[in-house]
């Protein structure tokens, strides 16, 4: 079976998945959601770990493991203290004991190595640690089934399309982004209009978000969280360069790793929630 074939058939039973465990599973403040970010952290921090040492030409590195608090934090803030910052507070501590960790190897290692090593972990702990609680932080908006079914189909709707502009019609106009040259402008142009049709149709037939969000909101809620989720792949594309990788990993088949499906939706995610916020939505 070719990666086409593969791609095609994990992107059809991937959304369906998702959409069913945003709707048949809400409970406790969509607990199963949130045990699925804490395993997706996981994975992700684990994938980009291995990035990083083989840039780098390091090995070993923070605990991925520890990553998991951030997700986990988020479901507390959301479940039991919601006016309460739990998520930035954990996410500070676990950068502040980073740094005190680097403190028993600064007379072994060199300034620049201890540098390398702080930063990186910090990378990690942000991206995907931190970037994936925006996800979580949809649902304490009124009905957040159909905001998180919103953000997703923007996402997947963009990335569905610009595959298939890209094969379509980018054949003349590849090579645009120099940290992914297989990337067309027909792929990106065709990739957001797309995300921004599903956005506002999906915006006007439901009766709870067509109330909240007036339809000139929702396009530009959908036109931003399309490009910011190009940007993001691009970024990870950065990373799989630098360290000389065509995949994050093996994980998904006909996509590779984690972060190869879900680079787009970490960056994008704090633009919708805080889209959101910006146009009142309660």
């Amino acid at each position: 079976m070719n990666s086409t074939i593969k791609r095609v058939l994990t992107t059809i039973i991937a959304p369906p998945l998702l959409f069913a465990l945003i709707f048949f599973l809400p409970h406790a403040s969509y607990a199963a959601l949130s045990v699925l970010a804490v395993l997706v952290t996981i994975g992700g921090a684990y994938e980009l770990r291995n990035l990083s040492n083989s840039a780098h030409g390091t090995t070993g590195g923070m605990p991925v493991v520890i990553t998991a608090f951030l997700p986990l934090a988020q479901w507390v803030q959301n479940h039991c203290l919601p006016d309460v910052e739990v998520t930035f507070f954990m996410f500070t501590i676990l950068s502040l004991a980073l740094c005190v960790m680097e403190l028993s190897k600064g007379r072994e290692d060199a300034y620049a190595a201890s540098i390398l090593r702080l930063a990186n972990g910090i990378l990690i702990l942000f991206y995907p640690g931190l970037l994936i609680t925006f996800i979580q932080r949809i649902t304490v908006f009124q009905a957040p089934g159909a905001l998180l079914v919103l953000f997703f189909l923007i996402i997947f709707g963009n990335d569905i399309f610009a595959y298939v502009f890209g094969v379509w019609l980018g054949k003349n106009n590849r090579g645009w982004a120099s940290v992914s040259p297989n990337k067309s402008i027909a792929g990106l142009v065709g990739g957001i209009l797309s995300a921004v049709v599903l956005g506002g149709l999906f915006v006007f037939f439901v009766p709870a978000l067509s109330a909240a969000l007036s339809l000139p909101k929702a396009i530009i809620l959908s036109v931003l969280t399309a490009v910011v989720a190009n940007i993001g792949d691009l970024i990870e594309s950065a990373f799989k360069r630098s360290a000389k990788m065509k995949d994050s990993g093996t994980l998904i088949p006909g996509r590779g790793g984690l972060l190869d499906s879900i680079d787009s939706m970490l960056v994008a995610a704090p633009v919708f929630y805080f889209l959101l916020a910006g146009f009142g939505v309660q």
